[in-house]
C-alpha cells in the first residue's frame, strides 16, 4: 500500500490510501491537508496506516508545523491514529464539534 497525494486546489491536498483487501473491489481511505498559515489535517486515519499517512503529510508540511487536526466523527477509519498524531505533531491541537 501507499498513500497518493493529489493537490485538488491551491494548498489543499487529498491523501488517498487504497486498500485492495477491503470488499470485493477495494476501498480508498482519504485524509485532507490544508497547507495554510496554520496547517490543518482533516481525518487521522487508521492507526495501522499512520506511517503511510504521516509520511505523506510530512512530504507537504513538516509535522511540527501542523497546527490543527480534526475528524468528522469518531470511528477507527477517521480517528484511529489520534494518539500517534498527538505524539508526532507536538504543535497540533485536535478539534472536534459537539
Amino acid at each position: 500500500m501507499k498513500t497518493e497525494i493529489t493537490e485538488i486546489a491551491d494548498g489543499i491536498y487529498r491523501l488517498s490510501t487504497f486498500v485492495p483487501q477491503v470488499g470485493p473491489t477495494g476501498l480508498a481511505f482519504n485524509q485532507f491537508l490544508i497547507d495554510a498559515e496554520e496547517p490543518v489535517l482533516f481525518h487521522y486515519g487508521h492507526r495501522s496506516m499512520f506511517p503511510l499517512i504521516s509520511a505523506a503529510v510530512a512530504s507537504v508540511v513538516p509535522l511540527d508545523r501542523l497546527r490543527w487536526t480534526c475528524c468528522s466523527h469518531v470511528e477507527a477509519d477517521e480517528s484511529g491514529a489520534i494518539n500517534e498524531w498527538l505524539a508526532a505533531a507536538p504543535n497540533a491541537t485536535p478539534m472536534h464539534g459537539m
